[in-house]
């Protein structure tokens, strides 16, 4: 009897099952902090993983925090994104090419790096026939062309072609065509701005446009959108085919040298993203802006910079700090000068007492203790992921920006 009661005991113990412990859980701040260190392309694909996940990835704080990491991330090495522009042919004697591939590519490059890896490309079809310079800000790319403005993000892979604007009919058959724009962020409310400029009249006698004006269209993501014209006058018109430059919420563009009323300011055009007002920015007094060719304006780590061309071998970079009240520094700064040929523009400034700069077919690394150039890459030479040949027919030239990759949208 005893031996029977021991096994049914031992029986009845070995159905007791041991009660799981609960897997612990990370915390939405924990969470939160191993998401925003991700690439884009990652994050993108954890909002598949559940909805806390995609809530998180969805919030426009996100948004924020996960730029100023990639921000903070690109300073020590700089990321490039690199768009080949092809001719479909070559046509002698153009001043410049109308007939640019309408297949726009992106490549992301970093120094160093083997390959140039493909991140977005688009075809236009026939929608444009030249393009002129980007602009980039906070991972979005604008494209001007001479028909369409085109907004990427390139590593979300939305691309966004902004409407047509009446104000630029002046006519049947008339065509004196304003190709300025300029894209930037509104600081007082957090949204970007794709600005441009257009001509409410026409010299009839040289067939030239006259009395500019110019027009805003703000990206909110909901395709409600339409472009608006700045109420303010321009107090000077600015130069054809000039893509502004932003520096911490204002666009900054060249003063038109054909301006026949008065005499252009020793200066630059700025317009406020914020209260949409105009004013000038004042240049080195070395710089002299009515000469063509003789300086190049760039952004460089939060600030305002131009290139100056001294002579064939050497070129001065100055920066001015710009505050978002518009503020600005009270001088211009000489960073340095670099005993090159120009015209080139800085990308970015490097540890060791290095400048990184770029031409539309070259990136190099400059030293300035030895005035020299350490490093050339030739980008028509650079391997392309999913091209076969080191070589572009009909290479025109290569849009580079310095770039960080983002999450803000440009589409609902």
């Amino acid at each position: 009897m005893y031996a029977m009661d021991l096994k049914a005991s031992k029986k009845r113990k070995r159905k007791t099952n041991t009660p799981e412990e609960p897997v612990p859980e990370l915390s939405d701040e924990i969470v939160h902090d191993i998401l925003v260190r991700l690439p884009v392309k990652t994050i993108l694909q954890c909002k598949a993983v559940c909805k806390a996940w995609r809530a998180i990835i969805s919030d426009p704080l996100f948004t924020r925090a996960h730029l100023r990491w990639s921000a903070s991330r690109c300073e020590q090495n700089p990321c490039l994104i690199v768009s080949p522009h092809t001719l479909d042919r070559v046509i002698r004697g153009e001043d410049w090419p109308t007939t640019f591939s309408n297949h726009i590519r992106f490549y992301q490059w970093q120094q160093d790096a083997s390959m140039a890896t493909l991140v977005h490309e688009k075809d236009f079809g026939n929608e444009f026939r030249s393009v002129r310079f980007f602009a980039h800000c906070d991972g979005l790319v604008l494209a001007p062309t001479d028909t369409r403005l085109y907004l990427f993000n390139p590593a979300t892979r939305e691309n966004l072609t902004l409407p047509e604007s009446n104000r630029e009919y002046l006519g049947p058959g008339v065509e004196p065509r304003c190709c300025c724009a300029g894209l930037g962020l509104d600081p007082r409310t957090g949204m970007y701005k794709v600005v441009r400029a257009f001509y409410r009249s026409m010299d009839p006698d040289t067939t030239m446009g006259r009395n500019m004006g110019m027009e805003v269209f703000t990206i909110s993501g909901d395709g409600s959108d339409a472009w608006r014209e700045i109420m303010d006058d321009l107090p000077y018109p600015v130069a054809n085919w000039r893509t502004g430059v932003t520096v911490n919420g204002f666009l900054f563009w060249r003063v038109s040298r054909h301006h026949r009323e008065q005499q252009p300011p020793w200066g630059l055009l700025h317009l406020s993203l914020a209260d949409e007002t105009f004013g000038i920015t004042r240049l080195p007094d070395s710089v002299d802006p009515v000469l063509p060719y003789t300086f190049a304006m760039d952004e460089l780590h939060g600030e305002l910079c131009i290139s100056e061309l001294n002579d064939e071998e050497s070129v001065t970079i100055w920066t001015l700090s710009i505050q978002e009240d518009g503020g600005q520094g009270q001088y211009w700064e000489q960073r340095c000068v670099v005993r090159l040929c120009g015209p080139f523009h800085p990308v970015a400034f490097l540890p060791d007492d290095q400048i990184m700069l770029a031409t539309s077919y070259t990136v190099g690394i400059y030293d300035m203790a030895t005035a020299k150039l350490t490093t050339e890459y030739q980008m028509g030479r650079l391997k392309f992921q999913g091209r076969r040949a080191r070589t572009w027919k009909n290479l025109f030239m290569f849009n580079i920006q310095r770039y960080t990759e983002s999450l803000v949208r440009i589409s609902a």
